[in-house]
């Protein structure tokens, strides 16, 4: 069930025909990311949940031959996108944007939809070395990165690397992103290990008249 700023976010996407969306299109219906795979002639059109198997496969076309045997899904709210991976940069700096997540499973969830909505070839996941991170990469530059509180295994992850170093990014939190990503169905706002009603505390803000930023600030971590 989406909360209230979700819902305000969701009346701002435009509601589209699914069936005149193109292969590779993301929208959401039913309070689920759906991604079309075929659109074939003959209203040949399907889609299926966003990084699911083929049991989700939806219909797209009235009275088509998919429509008898699957769910039909006429209108959704189509996702933003990305012309170009550079647009996951900051556009002040050219410098890679940089997000806390609370849990590893939503920081993978949030860089694999960024990716998957830029039109353009070339940007993939990959894991940020020995960080507790993920980047979206052509290989030579990175764009977005990803870090998180606590792995797929519940551990703790240790993020004292956004301390001890300087950085030509600024850590933002999660919350802070995109709202498309508040429609993942791994969406918290939830700090691990800690009280359940606890939100997310803010960022510090950086330390200004530098080009990077040395030794920023964020909120209180365990680290092991």
């Amino acid at each position: 069930m989406f909360d209230n700023q979700t819902i305000a976010y969701i009346t701002t996407l435009p509601e589209v025909e699914t069936a005149r969306l193109p292969k590779g299109a993301l929208f959401l219906a039913n309070g689920r990311i759906y991604q079309v795979t075929e659109t074939g002639t003959g209203g040949y059109h399907k889609a299926r949940e966003w990084r699911q198997t083929e049991t989700t496969e939806v219909a797209l076309v009235p009275g088509s031959i998919p429509s008898k045997h699957l769910p039909l899904v006429r209108r959704g709210k189509i996702l933003p996108v990305y012309r170009s991976r550079l647009e996951l940069t900051d556009t002040d700096t050219d410098q890679a944007t940089c997000f806390v997540f609370p849990t590893e499973g939503l920081a993978l969830d949030a860089a694999y939809l960024d990716v998957a909505l830029i039109q353009s070839s070339g940007a993939y996941v990959r894991n940020q070395g020995h960080d507790p991170a993920f980047a979206v990469t052509d290989g030579v530059h990175i764009f977005r990165l990803y870090y998180y509180r606590q792995s797929a295994g519940g551990r703790r992850a240790d993020l004292s690397s956004l301390r001890a170093r300087p950085l030509s990014f600024r850590p933002k939190l999660h919350t802070d992103g995109p709202d498309y990503w508040r429609l993942l169905p791994s969406w918290t706002e939830i700090i691990p290990h800690a009280d359940v009603t606890q939100q997310m505390r803010a960022i510090e803000p950086p330390f200004t008249g530098d080009e990077t930023v040395p030794h920023m600030p964020i909120p209180p971590i365990d680290t092991e």
